[in-house]
């Protein structure tokens, strides 16, 4: 075997889930059901990544966390049925829902685990030789073996005579150079050497991102990708929908959390600023306010920025609820839910001159979510910024309908788990 199928995790959980759940209700319906919901929570909070498989404690808090949460909407949807088609007739039993919480939550983390422990063991990863220079791509290449099972690098191929002692066991050839690929192109097709990768599509597929050195070396096939980017029809409706959506359900949050803005600092309730959106046009941005006015420096406005968070402020930045006025800019369309992050104008200044390929992040609406901001952490220098570049490229070039709603899904890990918290 070569790599291991996250689908196993789910189908095995979703068997869990499914048994407990009956044992204790002997619902039939319910058991088919609740599962569903359970499973969709265990991918949002990305409960089976291989980062946490690999640690118990990560794998049982996030299955516990993400089975509390999903049965709490379980409640709700087994409650909304029975209103809706069983005129109340019947009810739900919390009791079943808290005791299936507290078992399940370590049932899957104990299946999750001892599923990745025999299917480690039986995988055996594939043997590559490269075509190209090591010293140039071997902290790329050490990153991608390091998170992926399928991948190991063996052998190096610089020159002609590194081609002709090409190993019988190698599987296939990386090709990191396409210079010295073209060059090698007769040899090769005499070896009948079939399995040819380019590195791309392995770096984009374990790292999750387009790193910077690659594009360089790649640069004619990724700038006609990227040139090509448009939005699509999906991304316009799916924004409507669920800004409207979002718009209705959280305005009495931001009903709240407004006048506790105005109780404790005054107006305005409101922060605007301008950022930078799609093809460089400038927008006004608005979330609510978190920060007092005193000590305010246009220059820098991250400065003394901890001293100045109100009591409030504190707890909407934590969750993120200052945002929420975002989803009118969502509904306007200077904003989508799913895109990369709009910068301010002075940060847009001063790094589109200093990251290459930085203006292509630009090719999408930002968005009030992102793949950088689930993957990555908070950016505060240059090399940081230039490594969630890397992931908003990689959104660029791949977005879909199916990204943008693993986006949205794994958002809630992100926001519970601190990742890329500020």
């Amino acid at each position: 075997m070569r790599r291991y199928n996250p689908f196993v995790f789910y189908l095995a959980s979703y068997g869990v889930l499914n048994l407990v759940y009956f044992l204790l209700s002997g619902s039939i319906g319910g058991s088919l059901l609740l599962p569903l919901v359970c499973c969709l929570a265990l991918f949002s909070f990305r409960t089976f990544d291989r980062e946490h498989l690999v640690d118990f404690n990560q794998l049982l808090v996030r299955s516990f966390v993400a089975i509390a949460l999903s049965n709490i909407i379980n409640y709700v949807i087994l409650r909304l049925i029975y209103l809706s088609f069983f005129q109340g007739s019947g009810r739900v039993r919390l009791t079943a829902l808290a005791v299936h919480t507290i078992i399940c939550g370590p049932a899957v983390a104990l299946t999750g685990y001892f599923l990745f422990s025999v299917l480690k063991r039986k995988i055996r990863p594939y043997h590559y030789a490269v075509i190209g220079r090591r010293e140039e791509i071997k902290e790329l290449l050490k990153e991608i073996e390091e998170k992926s099972d399928e991948y190991r690098f063996v052998q190096f191929i610089e020159n002609r005579e590194q081609l002709k002692e090409l190993s019988d066991e190698i599987d296939g050839v990386v090709v990191s150079d396409y210079s010295l690929y073209e060059s090698f192109q007769p040899e090769l097709a005499r070896l009948n050497c079939n399995n040819i990768i380019f590195l791309p599509h392995i770096a984009e597929t374990v790292l999750k991102r387009v790193p910077l050195t690659l594009l360089e070396k790649f640069k004619g096939y990724y700038e006609t990708s990227l040139n090509g980017i448009t939005e699509n029809a999906y991304k316009r409706i799916l924004d409507v929908i669920l800004a409207s959506l979002a718009l209705i359900i959280t305005s009495p949050i931001v009903l709240i959390v407004a006048v506790l803005i105005l109780l404790e600092d005054g107006r305005p309730i409101i922060y605007r600023q301008k950022r930078v959106g799609k093809d460089g046009r400038e927008f006004e941005f608005v979330k609510l306010r978190s920060l007092k006015q005193q000590n305010f420096d246009p220059a820098n406005p991250n400065r003394n920025i901890e001293q100045r968070v109100l009591r409030i402020g504190r707890f909407i930045r934590k969750y993120r609820l200052d945002e929420l006025p975002q989803f009118w800019l969502v509904l306007k369309g200077d904003m989508s839910v799913v895109g990369p992050r709009p910068e301010m104008t002075e940060y847009h200044l001063h790094y589109v001159n200093r990251i290459p390929y930085y203006r292509y992040r630009l090719k999408l609406k930002p968005g009030l979510t992102g793949w950088a901001q689930i993957n990555y952490k908070h950016t505060t220098t240059l090399e940081e910024y230039r490594t969630k570049l890397e992931y908003d490229l990689y959104y660029i070039k791949n977005h879909s309908l199916l990204l943008d709603l693993s986006v949205i899904l794994k958002t809630l890990e992100a926001v519970i788990f601190k990742r890329g918290a500020r």
